[in-house]
């Protein structure tokens, strides 16, 4: 029987959002609150998929990385049968050293319930990577900066696959292990028993390898050709963060090649206009001959800024009477980047912080983008000539000219990565934020 103690949905969404935040610093996506809210109100894995038009096995991953986060987050072994007590437990001990507890249980009471979370749709992307999705033998790319939306566009072109009866297999490549990047043969293996295992195929990989015959893209193609692409029903293989592979030169040139071979046998292979590729990127991996790459063929899809129409309709989904003044504010600072954006509406709506001192703390280390702006900073420490191009650029008053004072291949790398902006054949940092906080960092 419930308590008036017992934690409402509102109060369980928002704490496990904090802890998970603790572990991963990502707040709950899509995916994992469809698990959360299915397993709050007592419903098997099976309902959530079915419900979410999701695959039984995929719920199952996201939920097992869910209850590990919040094992990790509380220090004790929690699980979908256990989970409610778990929190439950944290909650009391969370308000019990509060000094106001009231004010615990009325955390922000305009926080948006899960079935109106809010997602701004691009107008006309969704249903053209539908109706492009569709089409036999497919090859879409969604092309796009760090934390722009691609996960969230590329999960929705599977719902509606899922929707057609089609069959669908999700891979992130930082799920593969350095053992698996040794070489081709070890990659492509990895690649098939990905695949196999989530299909729930019966035939052996490890057996099928065993007594092929050729090298090991023979034998991935066979795998595919006798086991996979046979059905009545199309199989979408949706392939996240393939930038992962780019720094594995020879196995990136190798299976990109692949890719594109794959694509173009739908031309006069019947059975491979069963597959259609769906792969997300930041950048395009031009170390390839330009007739053996899958970035020149096939439909480009270019996630873009949000515009402030778009930014105003988010923060009234999030309940604040913002107009074009707060708009232009926050996009003065941070531009349309989606992220950012949906970072700090969240904030404003959760914490109860202005946006007057958010915008002051934004481009410093102690803002809530602090991990975002590390993670450019690690990327460009990594590569010195990006690093000290890139100093050029924001120490600058005036936008840098390409090829006088910067290379295109460089200026291209910056672009592709989201921190620069290209106009007119110059160049000059994309949002107000990295300027202000690259300055700070790169002066000395």
């Amino acid at each position: 029987m419930k308590t008036e103690s017992d934690l409402t949905w509102k109060q369980t969404q928002n704490l496990v959002d904090d802890l998970v935040f603790q572990v991963t610093k990502k707040h709950l996506g899509s995916s994992e609150m469809k698990v959360l809210h299915g397993a709050w109100c007592g419903k098997t894995y099976e309902a959530i998929a079915s419900e979410s038009f999701l695959a039984v096995r995929y719920i199952g991953e996201v939920g097992g990385r869910l209850w590990s986060n919040l094992s990790e987050a509380l220090g004790e072994d929690v699980k979908k049968t256990n989970f409610r007590q778990a929190l439950q437990r944290q909650w009391e001990k969370q308000a019990s050293s509060c000094v106001n507890t009231a004010t615990i249980s009325e955390i922000q009471p305009s926080i948006i319930e899960l079935n109106e979370e809010p997602f701004i749709e691009r107008p006309n992307i969704e249903s053209y990577c539908y109706q492009e999705i569709s089409k036999p033998g497919a090859l879409l790319r969604i092309h796009a900066p760090l934390q722009f939306g691609k996960t969230e566009l590329m999960s929705r072109v599977i719902e509606y696959a899922l929707k057609q009866k089609y069959r669908t297999v999700v891979l992130n490549l930082r799920d593969a292990v350095t053992e698996d990047f040794q070489n081709l043969d070890n990659f492509l293996q990895w690649f098939i028993v990905s695949i196999s295992e989530t299909l729930q195929i019966e035939e052996s990989v490890e057996e099928h390898w065993h007594k092929s015959l050729g090298n090991c893209k023979i034998k991935c193609r066979t795998y595919f050709e006798k086991y996979i692409l046979p059905s009545d029903n199309p199989i979408i293989i949706s392939l996240d963060e393939l930038d992962k592979l780019f720094p594995h030169e020879e196995i990136a040139g190798e299976f990109l090649g692949v890719l594109r071979t794959w694509h173009e046998y739908a031309k006069i292979k019947p059975v491979w206009q069963q597959l259609r590729l769906l792969i997300l990127h930041r950048q395009v991996y031009n170390q390839i001959n330009i007739n053996q790459s899958p970035f020149n063929t096939g439909t480009e899809i270019k996630l873009t800024d949000f515009n402030s129409g778009q930014i105003e309709s988010l923060a009234n989904k999030y309940k604040l009477n913002w107009g074009n003044t707060q708009v232009e504010q926050l996009m003065a600072m941070v531009g349309g980047h989606p992220y950012l954006i949906k970072k700090a509406i969240e904030e404003i709506s959760r914490q109860g912080t202005t946006l007057e001192n958010l915008l002051k703390s934004a481009p410093t280390a102690s803002g809530i983008y602090r991990t975002h702006l590390e993670r450019h900073l690690r990327y460009l420490q990594s590569n010195t000539t990006l690093l000290d191009i890139f100093k050029e650029i924001v120490l600058s008053d005036n936008p840098i000219q390409i090829n006088t004072n910067i290379a295109l291949d460089d200026a291209v790398k910056l672009y592709d990565c989201g921190l620069v902006e290209l106009s007119n054949n110059n160049v000059s940092p994309r949002y107000q934020i990295y300027r202000l906080y690259f300055q700070e960092r790169l002066a000395s």
